[in-house]
């Protein structure tokens, strides 16, 4: 599991409130928003000056309210499993974040 953020990612042992909560801090200006499913984990992100909306994948993909969707991301994920996974066979675990700093540069440079 990883989480991404702008232009960089981090590869995450837990996705756990605890394990979150402060790369969000380090990583992302107060007062900025963000798309999300409804994961436990992010639940508190609005009490912590950020601007946290959220879809119910339970229910929609794009709330059909907010119009809220986590499309994008959940895209770039499939997309860096799909690439990385291919490369890595036979590959040491503990060369997976250079694998995904190689794939975050790539579509950076792309833009």
């Amino acid at each position: 599991m990883g989480i991404w953020f702008n232009k960089c990612n981090f590869l995450v042992e837990r996705r756990n409130h605890e394990t979150l909560l402060p790369i969000i801090q380090r990583e992302v200006q107060a007062g900025s928003t963000s798309h999300a499913d409804k994961w436990p984990a992010y639940s508190t992100l609005n009490q912590l000056d950020y601007i946290h909306q959220t879809v119910n994948h339970q229910e929609d993909y794009v709330d059909p309210v907010s119009l809220v969707h986590a499309q994008r991301i959940e895209k770039l994920w499939l997309d860096a499993k799909i690439q990385i996974l291919k490369k890595m066979q036979k590959v040491p675990l503990q060369h997976l974040q250079s694998h995904l700093d190689y794939f975050s540069w790539k579509k950076t440079k792309k833009k």
